[in-house]
């Protein structure tokens, strides 16, 4: 979208006046992008989707949607994004609204240790070996007393720390804020043609040699998913070359997919269905895979897994919301997981959701 200047303080008391008059905002940065977007809205404006579903024809504005569109409700913030810089902060008064209630405060809960998260694993796995499913996706939970570090300075440190990832921050009032750098590009559309990526498979960055087998099936089973639901809603994806894709502390097997022509809205909506979630974060086959996940999984992954980012009117750019934690005053609740196989091993899968936490952890503890 654009360069960044050097003036922040703006964004800083956006910040501020959210959190302090409780009304529901957003922020980001696009990957590979200087610039810092920032948009707010009234709460009583602020829209309720049911479903997987898009705000509709020539709407701009920013959506942010659950894992289980079914468990929890998708929001749109009905507002277009301007640059951080241009922020008019008196035009923020008119969001404020004292009959808001404050955000709950999640009690601070106890996260799943490794023989607990071992158990959950070979659940999944014996299911995959009995041939219920080919690929789930497990995720847990590390919650941590909050630094004294404010929402925007972590915004600000995983935006400097991470330039290739989609940073972002969202503010739900009585619902929660969320922040997280997020390497996944879920649905990418400019009116000319869509993107998409099939993300999987972790090892640590700057791995020598080739890709064990296991992590290979893994990211070949969301490429062929993603390529057959692209298929089914009638058009013609371009598989392109699988690379090695670097994500902080660790890196991905990753193959782009691409639709060239115009859409309607109609087919847009369509192919967010079909793709989501992918089974980068729930499994295949999809539904079997939703069923196990929530049979096993001791927490409620909420917005953890599902989508967000700006849309605009002539198109959009959605990303899984991975790498991400969800905060309050008082503590940081981060959510980590990783794609279990029939080949898996559980202790090698807990090291890689201790990897993937570390995206989050070294900017928490500085």
């Amino acid at each position: 979208m654009g360069e960044n200047t050097t003036d922040r303080s703006g964004f800083r008391q956006a910040f501020e006046r959210s959190l302090e008059s409780r009304f529901p905002a957003y922020a980001f940065r696009l990957p590979g992008d200087s610039a810092f977007y920032w948009g707010a809205c009234p709460a009583h404006e602020l829209e309720t989707l049911a479903g997987c579903t898009l705000p509709g024809e020539g709407r701009e504005g920013f959506l942010f949607a659950p894992f289980d569109s079914g468990a929890f409700p998708s929001f749109f913030f009905p507002v277009k994004p301007v640059r951080a810089e241009a922020i008019d902060l008196e035009a923020l008064n008119r969001c404020a609204d004292s009959s808001v209630r404050a955000d709950e405060k999640p009690m601070p809960m106890t996260d799943c240790d490794y023989p607990a998260y071992e158990q959950q694993a070979l659940t999944l796995i014996g299911a995959m070996r009995r041939g219920e499913l080919r690929k789930a996706v497990l995720s847990r939970t590390v919650t941590l007393r909050r630094p004294m570090l404010s929402d925007v300075e972590f915004f600000l440190r995983l935006a400097a720390k991470y330039p290739a990832a989609f940073v972002s921050w969202v503010h739900l009032p009585g619902r929660g804020r969320w922040i997280g750098a997020t390497p996944e590009t879920l649905l990418d559309y400019d009116g000319r043609r869509l993107s998409t990526m099939a993300l999987a498979g972790t090892r640590k960055a700057g791995t020598p040699g080739e890709w064990s087998t296991k992590e290979q099936e893994e990211q070949q089973i969301v490429a062929d998913t993603i390529v057959a639901a692209l298929e089914r809603c009638g058009l013609d994806p371009v598989v392109g070359a699988r690379f090695t894709k670097v994500a902080a502390q660790v890196e991905h097997l990753c193959t782009p997919v691409t639709v060239e022509g115009r859409l309607t809205d109609s087919q847009l909506n369509d192919i967010l269905c079909a793709l989501h979630p992918t089974p980068a974060v729930g499994g295949y086959p999809k539904e079997a895979a939703k069923i196990w996940i929530d049979r096993v999984e001791p927490h409620r992954r909420r917005y953890y897994g599902g989508y967000l980012g700006p849309v605009q009117a002539d198109g959009m750019r959605l990303f899984v919301n991975l790498r991400c934690m969800e905060v309050d005053d008082g503590y940081v609740r981060l959510y980590v997981g990783g794609g279990l196989t029939a080949q898996s091993q559980p202790a090698s899968e807990w090291c890689e959701t201790e990897a993937k936490a570390q995206t989050l952890l070294s900017v928490i503890n500085g």
